[in-house]
């Protein structure tokens, strides 16, 4: 492993709306509110880009021990932070590499050039992977995953948990900005992914909060609910 990646572990939790309402409360008495949010919540949107191998999709969907996806991130559709990210998992743990980039970025890769990423101040970066991998397999744009976060943090262990909900893909686009996109959600209302999130140990105040909440851990994945849910439509629209 590189010494220089935080590895972190990350565990996945498909909840109902009962259990989620419960859970939260119990949180809020060990861990506090992400500052990084209005009341609470956040919403947040992803560009995930795949191989002409559908790589990110295939690794995901047949268990692959070592996986990494792409994707360019905003949060309430805001232009003024747009991160371009590399997320890879290695067995039980994993590690995120990002890059702030501009619109103007951002219109380019949308377009197929990230040559500008191939500049040396990328080099071991989220930017200069994805030329890579590019130059390689050539990426493009996969799906638009969109959804809602409630964020809980704990600086002990470093341990970050988060309720997403309302989860949604664009069935008509690939642009993040694109003012008539339409999203189609994903699962049922009710349901929630629970993500925990933890350096090398999770507390064992939190862990006795989560035993017997969460269900048995899930292989959930929002990218791949989402690019099932626009296969789907594109097979009734065709």
């Amino acid at each position: 492993m590189n010494d220089r990646i935080q590895y972190r572990h990350e565990l996945k939790y498909r909840i109902n709306g009962g259990t989620y309402h419960i859970l939260r409360q119990r949180l809020q008495t060990v861990m506090i509110p992400d500052t990084h949010t209005e009341g609470g919540r956040y919403r947040v949107t992803s560009l995930y880009f795949d191989d002409i191998y559908r790589s990110a999709y295939n690794d995901k969907v047949n268990g692959a021990l070592h996986r990494k996806k792409y994707r360019i991130r905003v949060y309430g559709l805001g232009k003024d932070v747009i991160n371009l990210e590399e997320k890879v998992k290695d067995r039980d743990v994993g590690y995120k590499k990002s890059d702030r980039i501009t619109e103007e970025e951002y219109r380019r890769i949308l377009s197929g050039d990230c040559s500008f990423l191939a500049d040396e101040k990328y080099d071991d970066s989220a930017g200069g992977d994805f030329f890579a991998s590019d130059s390689a397999v050539k990426l493009s744009p996969s799906v638009i995953v969109d959804y809602i976060r409630e964020p809980y943090v704990c600086y002990a262990g470093n341990v970050r948990i988060t309720f997403d909900m309302k989860i949604a893909a664009c069935t008509n686009g690939l642009d993040l900005f694109a003012p008539d996109n339409i999203y189609e959600t994903v699962m049922p209302e009710n349901d929630i992914v629970l993500e925990i999130k933890y350096d090398s140990y999770l507390p064992e105040h939190i862990r006795q909060v989560i035993t017997g909440f969460a269900s048995s851990e899930e292989s959930v994945s929002k990218f791949v609910l989402c690019c099932d849910r626009l296969g789907d439509h594109r097979r009734l629209t065709v």
